[in-house]
């Protein structure tokens, strides 16, 4: 066997590691020196640029406390502004006012009166007829009066200055200064130192008898005499023309007129009766059978007759219905742009054209009025239009055109006095 043999190998003895050393650097020449603040400009070294920008950094001054001031006065006007910008907007407010042109419109139809309607163009009524007539008496009313020459007369007061009494015969004459003669109606006597009254009449007929108050002479006294007994009046005189009452054939046919309304009226009375109460509309029809009048035109009478024959046909019908198809006839006629203002219903006019009373049918003709103007929907009041006007353009437009007589405008705040471009802010009224 080989003998193995051991070698102690020595062991290394450990040496503790020593810290690294660090190696300083010498100083530069500059940081030998006491410390100081050394100016960027002053040092002229490869690292100057980056030095300067280090150093920049550093020197840039604060914000100022005017730039704060002005910073702060700035918004502040901004919001000042938003807001009266939106104040302005949210106020803003343009009323325009327009008295429009009214114009006349009318419908004309006809519409069926049945016992049983069955169509829109029927109305329910009641078909009745009858005959009536009358004599009356009717007296002149002096419209057709012509003038007449007459005798004047009148009354005077004698008077008797002398001693002795006077008599004066039947048609003594009286003299006025004017030579107008005139004579007494009866024989008087007159008292010494008095007077009497007695009734005159002219000798001549005419108006030139009819004498204001004056005196009068009696040429068949003597001289002396007339110079003591004489007359005066003092009241006008009257008589010398007179009007006669004479019937034209006006006043013949105004007294039939009269005579026909009354028969007419009498006659509905009776028909309503016997139609029933129901329907309250009626239309009429008047045949004239007979018209006869006592005496001939332009005759003088103080009385005279006329005798009138009739025969009436009345439709009655229900009122309301009918007013509701005229009304609707009525606006199918207005137009685009256009509302109906006013329908004279009082004054629609109704005619019965033709009638059947076996079977109760008739045809009323209607004609129905009104009054129409430019509504609020009319192309011509169109806001957009106005943009940028005044009062008295928008008038001057509107009255070249015929839509409106007058326009007021009101603007909000009271510097606007144009249509502005807001048209959410523009209201337009119809008065």
């Amino acid at each position: 066997m080989t003998e193995k043999k051991f070698t102690k190998t020595p062991s290394k003895k450990r040496v503790p590691r020593k810290a690294p050393v660090k190696k300083v650097l010498p100083p530069l020449e500059e940081e030998k020196k006491a410390p100081q603040r050394i100016s960027v400009r002053e040092v002229k070294t490869d690292l100057e640029p980056v030095m300067h920008h280090k150093k920049e950094k550093q020197e840039i001054p604060s914000p100022s406390l005017s730039f704060y001031r002005r910073l702060v006065i700035g918004f502040v006007g901004i919001v000042v502004l938003v807001l009266l910008t939106v104040l302005y907007l949210s106020t803003l407010k343009v009323t325009i006012t327009v008295t429009p042109v009214s114009e006349d419109i009318s419908t004309e139809f006809v519409v069926d009166v049945v016992p049983v309607p069955v169509s829109e163009s029927e109305i329910k009524g009641v078909v009745a007829t009858g005959s009536i007539g009358r004599t009356q008496t009717f007296t002149p009313t002096g419209e057709g009066s012509t003038e007449v020459d007459d005798i004047a007369t009148g009354t005077v007061t004698i008077y008797n200055n002398s001693s002795a009494s006077q008599t004066l015969v039947k048609t003594t004459r009286l003299l006025t200064p004017e030579e107008i003669l005139f004579r007494l109606e009866e024989g008087v006597t007159v008292p010494a130192g008095g007077s009497v009254a007695a009734a005159v009449y002219a000798d001549e007929v005419g108006a030139l008898g009819n004498i204001v108050p004056t005196t009068f002479t009696i040429p068949g006294l003597s001289q002396s005499k007339q110079a003591l007994i004489y007359a005066e009046s003092f009241e006008t005189f009257t008589g010398g023309v007179r009007m006669i009452a004479v019937v034209t054939q006006s006043e013949l046919d105004a007294a039939a007129e009269t005579l026909k309304t009354t028969l007419v009226s009498d006659a509905l009375s009776m028909l309503r009766a016997q139609a029933g109460e129901e329907n309250d509309g009626e239309a009429v029809d008047i045949q004239v059978v007979e018209q006869t009048y006592s005496i001939e035109s332009e005759t003088q009478a103080e009385s005279y007759d006329v005798m009138l024959s009739l025969v009436v046909t009345a439709v009655f019908y229900d009122k309301e219905i009918l007013e509701e198809i005229a009304q609707t006839q009525l606006y199918a006629e207005i137009g685009q742009g256009r509302q109906l203002v006013s329908a004279d219903k009082e004054g629609m006019e109704i005619s019965l054209e033709k009638f059947d009373v076996e079977l109760g049918n008739a045809n009323l003709h209607i004609v129905l009025r009104g009054k129409v103007m430019t509504s609020r929907t009319s192309d011509a009041l169109e806001i957009r239009r106005f943009v940028g006007m005044n009062e008295q353009e928008i008038q001057t437009l509107l009255s070249e055109e015929g839509v409106a007589t007058q326009v007021r405008m009101h603007g909000f705040p009271f510097w606007i006095h144009k249509v502005p471009r807001f048209m959410d802010h523009v209201y337009l009224e119809i008065e």
